[in-house]
């Protein structure tokens, strides 16, 4: 437990310290999947291109391949006159050069046979038998897209820890990239607490809650890019509590105990994580609202994360966002250590917070504003029309309406 910190820190002082005192990155297990497979999974490692892109030189618009000199002072009121040189097709590549004062028709797409470096638009020209009248100039580059311009050869595609989605598999379908290595993180989420029973229980009896936090939980993992297991709810008890988060711990590199975190008699988690080797507890709570409950610890040497996470569900899901998941591309190596989009948007209305902590409140989008939410920790449906959270730094107790404030969205 060398690593333990008593004093409540800020959210991005508590994500280095748990990140260094855990050796992050670690290196993970991988597995081998099709790139149909791959979708919302993570690259396991820095995925390279094989080859340029575009692989040639190719137009832009369907005109005429010309050398750009050819073309200087080329206007309607006086055009240029260019011998027709051959036509490219498309998929095949032009068996001839465009010599001095010619020109070659070429479609959007086509390959720029040798000589040319420029192309003008077929609205710019009028063909008249093997002649080009030409009544634009252009300049070397125009209309066209030149070999390697986009992507060279050896460039990263994806980075370690990126996410896989439709924008990164177009781009590894490109080059050919069928299959690819894949992050193998085993993730385990258990619930814990007397009063929560399994979803299906009906009637619900008195005094009892439904599980919604382990869906919440795994929902938001594979929403990005992590796939994990439920393994059940147990009681708070130490004698039921240990055993089950033992088993968890012992199968899984990434352990998640929803619940039981709260600072009191039944803080069993805490122990949980003070028995593990070095460094054990590293962090019993986070200087955030909600979520400020949260654990973190683990062992190092072993590859072992465990956190634990608030029982009420808008703080579940704040840590969730805010420190789980920048834990987990922390350990995966991710270039980022951040889910969903930042922003900065003006306020609807007025946003009343305290200082001293960092803030997250719930908010939706609304015509080019930020309109926040009304939501206790406990609300179980506080995230159903949101689109992110506005967060509120330690110095800042109130935003105004019309004030920018910082966004983050899904």
């Amino acid at each position: 437990m060398a690593g333990f910190v008593e004093e409540v820190k800020s959210i991005d002082v508590c994500l280095v310290m748990a990140a260094a005192s855990l050796g992050f990155p670690w290196e993970v297990p991988s597995r081998s999947v099709t790139l149909d497979e791959s979708f919302m999974t993570r690259a396991a490692r820095d995925i390279m291109s094989g080859e340029m892109l575009p692989p040639f030189t190719r137009s832009l618009r369907d005109g005429y391949a010309v050398r750009h000199s050819d073309t200087t002072g080329a206007s309607c009121g006086s055009p240029v006159f260019l011998r027709l040189s051959g036509e490219v097709m498309m998929g095949n590549a032009p068996g001839f050069a465009v010599p001095h004062e010619g020109a070659a028709l070429i479609p959007t797409g086509g390959m720029m046979p040798e000589g040319a470096d420029a192309v003008v638009m077929i609205e710019d020209t009028e063909q008249s038998g093997g002649w080009i009248e030409v009544r634009a100039s252009v300049q070397r580059g125009e209309n066209l897209v030149f070999a390697g311009e986009e992507i060279s050869q050896g460039d990263v595609l994806v980075h370690r820890g990126e996410l896989i989605d439709a924008q990164t598999q177009g781009l590894l379908a490109a080059f050919g990239v069928s299959r690819l290595e894949t992050t193998d993180i085993k993730i385990g989420v258990l619930s814990t607490g007397d009063e929560i029973v399994p979803v299906p229980t009906a009637p619900l009896p008195h005094g009892y809650i439904r599980d919604a936090n382990n869906n919440v939980i795994r929902s938001l993992l594979r929403r990005y890019g992590f796939a994990s297991e439920s393994f059940g709810i147990a009681p708070d008890g130490w004698a039921e509590l240990e055993p089950r988060a033992r088993e968890v711990v012992s199968k899984c590199d990434v352990t998640l105990l929803s619940g039981g975190s709260s600072v009191g008699a039944r803080d069993n988690t805490a122990r949980i994580l003070k028995s593990m080797p070095d460094p054990g507890l590293i962090l019993h709570g986070i200087n955030m609202s909600p979520g400020k409950p949260t654990l973190i610890g683990g062992a190092a040497a072993d590859k072992k994360l465990v956190i634990g996470l608030p029982g009420h569900p808008l703080s579940c899901v704040a840590a969730v966002v805010f420190v789980v998941l920048p834990m987990l591309l922390s350990l995966t190596g991710a270039k980022s250590s951040h889910v969903g989009r930042y922003s900065v948007m003006p306020l609807e209305r007025d946003v009343q917070g305290r200082t001293g902590a960092d803030e997250f409140i719930p908010m939706a989008l609304a015509g080019g504003a930020a309109r926040p939410l009304t939501a206790k920790s406990g609300y179980v449906s506080a995230m159903r029309d949101a689109d992110g959270f506005i967060r509120l730094r330690p110095d800042k107790e109130t935003l105004r309406a019309g004030e920018a404030a910082e966004i983050w969205l899904w």
